[in-house]
């Protein structure tokens, strides 16, 4: 009996505990379902400390924030021939993939992203994806997106996979987005292997099914834009925190990578012009001499010069050669490749000085982006390399580039797509202008953070969508006194921060429900009051550049950056973090009443 009543004692015990914390706010609660009170005052503790959030420190993560003597990351190099073909909108590659295991684990396989694989009809992000509202007129550009991605096959056509030394069939598994290669035998810690992949994909028209690639086609000409990214089979990501991250891609966590050397083969109509992440190895055989020449001025230049001038692009668009031609390109130490190509392409560039580190700052845009590209895209990436290497460190890669076609705004190391354009006869708006501008310096940004500090956008967004809108707000402000910026400021977020539709910013990026304010707006503000009013502008550049620094061509996690700002700063922020990324709470102030008092 005696042993009956404590149970039943102590399930009475729980089940209050449970209603107790049903009726609690999330604010209150820890991940773990601790009640995080004040047992003194019995109010819910606002200052408590991160530490009990926070994964323990070991020897590749330090509680500094800093990279552990142990720290590792796996390599991965690629060397690939791509062919495009203009007539098809098809795509086909062979990549051989030099992979180094600096992990301490013995790995029986590989993980490989196929991110076109999204574009299946039956793909999770297909599936996934909500119905348009039906309560108002239906645009026929959206019921022919609707259509279309139930019918396009995006995914990438693996044709076989072997070892590079022997020769022999590996044998593959394809799950949703990702492939798993199976080893003859583990890779051991500090060995590497080196097999290839041969693919196919098909193309998609980036103005009827939008995303992170694609053409776009002008029917008065009749010719193509290429903007082409994740368009290959990449090695995931293995690491210390997670193991294999190969979470299926549905179209909003961007990137999870691995540092490498590339050498990358494009194989092109003779008349299209190729921008691309890297340096170009072999100008003599796809540029004329004409065009040799001006990119040789531009290294000396003080304003950016045409490489293809805008008669060369019109003449290029009106004729249409069947031949070929290969452009190769080599980067060294990025985590991803994209490229562009047209030959409607006008091509400008201007070496710019970054700290001792010659750039080439160069855009590429068709007839349809003049005059506004010429006038602002260059001496935006030049702005934007000035800013965020001061706030940051010294940009280090030799190429800078911003493409004008049918993405409106995306990344990749050295090379970003934007959309802006003026109106057919030429004028465009100031919101026009500064769109072009913002988007430039955002996209151009990101070659800090994720390209080179390199976080994990699959799992947390804020990371570098965050950072680089707090960056992006500085550098507008130093673009001119009085930019339309509308990210960054308090104010700008106060409709956010009261309503009801929110999840703290700690949340897996599938899972945010307003995704502009939850990973860009917040964080850049949060960012932004603790420079402006919490440490001051001398101790939070101080620390936000030591971060920036101890993580540069490493992967952070989110409590390294919490522990840097701490640790470089000298001041306590656990408060600040935990409010701000942890909870969905606000300053909640008001005023209920005067009284004058004689």
């Amino acid at each position: 009996m005696a042993a009956a009543f404590s149970r039943l004692y102590s399930l009475s015990r729980l089940l209050i505990l449970m209603l107790t914390l049903s009726f609690l706010p999330a604010s209150c609660r820890l991940a773990s379902g601790q009640v995080v009170t004040n047992s003194k005052l019995r109010q819910p503790d606002k200052f408590r400390q991160l530490s009990e959030l926070l994964p323990t420190p070991n020897d590749y993560r330090t509680a500094s924030g800093a990279p552990g003597h142990r720290y590792w990351q796996q390599q991965a190099n690629y060397d690939i021939d791509v062919s495009l073909d203009d007539r098809t909108q098809q795509l086909t590659g062979r990549e051989t993939i030099t992979y180094t295991n600096h992990s301490p684990d013995s790995l029986g396989y590989l993980w490989l992203q196929l991110d076109g694989n999204m574009r299946r009809p039956q793909s999770g992000r297909t599936l996934s994806t909500p119905a348009p509202a039906l309560t108002g007129e239906v645009s026929f550009r959206s019921f022919d997106g609707l259509l279309t991605a139930q019918t396009f096959d995006g995914q990438m056509q693996i044709q076989s996979v072997t070892s590079a030394e022997t020769g022999a069939a590996l044998p593959y598994s394809i799950v949703r987005t990702s492939m798993r290669i199976d080893l003859p035998q583990p890779l051991r810690p500090g060995q590497s292997t080196r097999f290839t992949v041969a693919w196919r994909s098909s193309i998609p028209n980036a103005r009827v099914l939008p995303g992170r690639m694609g053409y776009e086609f002008f029917e008065k000409d009749g010719n193509y834009l290429y903007e082409m990214a994740q368009w290959f089979p990449r090695m995931c990501a293995y690491t210390d925190y997670a193991g294999w991250q190969h979470k299926e891609y549905l179209g909003q966590g961007e990137f999870t990578l691995e540092f490498g050397d590339y050498v990358v083969r494009i194989t092109v109509p003779d008349d299209h012009v190729v921008a691309s992440t890297g340096v170009l190895q072999n100008p003599v055989e796809v540029l004329s001499a004409e065009q040799q020449q001006r990119l040789q001025q531009a290294r000396s230049a003080k304003d950016p010069v045409f490489i293809v001038t805008p008669d060369e692009a019109r003449q290029n668009q009106s004729a249409g050669s069947e031949q070929q031609k290969t452009w190769i390109f080599k980067a060294d130490n990025v985590r991803d490749f994209a490229f562009a190509s047209s030959r409607k392409f006008i091509w400008d560039a201007v070496q710019h000085s970054v700290g001792g580190n010659p750039v080439m700052a160069m855009s590429y845009y068709p007839v349809e982006g003049e005059p506004l590209w010429s006038r602002y895209s260059t001496r935006a990436i030049v702005h934007t390399l000035n800013v965020y290497s001061k706030y940051t460190f010294n940009y280090p890669y030799p190429v800078a580039i911003s493409v004008n076609g049918p993405v409106g705004g995306m990344e990749y190391p050295m090379i970003c797509f934007n959309g802006p354009r003026p109106e057919p006869d030429g004028t465009y708006s100031s919101r026009t202008k500064y769109g072009l501008i913002t988007v430039i310096i955002h996209e151009v940004g990101h070659n800090y953070f994720p390209m080179i500090v390199n976080s994990d956008e699959r799992q947390w967004m804020w990371m570098d969508e965050g950072l680089n809108t707090f960056l992006q707000y500085l550098a507008e402000v130093e673009w001119e006194e009085t930019y339309p910026a509308q990210r960054g400021e308090p104010k700008d977020i106060v409709n956010y921060m009261t309503s009801t539709d929110q999840v703290p910013i700690m949340t897996n990026c599938e899972s945010l429900l307003q995704v502009g304010p939850n990973a860009y707006s917040k964080p850049a503000t949060a960012l932004n009051i603790l420079r402006e009013t919490v440490l001051g502008r001398e101790l939070f550049d101080f620390a936000f550049r030591e971060y920036s620094q101890r993580w540069k061509f490493r992967r952070p996690e989110p409590a390294d950056f919490f522990r840097s700002m701490e640790d470089a700063s000298g001041v306590d922020l656990d408060w600040f973090f935990h409010g701000w990324f942890y909870t969905t709470d606000h300053v909640d102030i008001a005023i209920t009443g005067v009284q004058q008092h004689e």
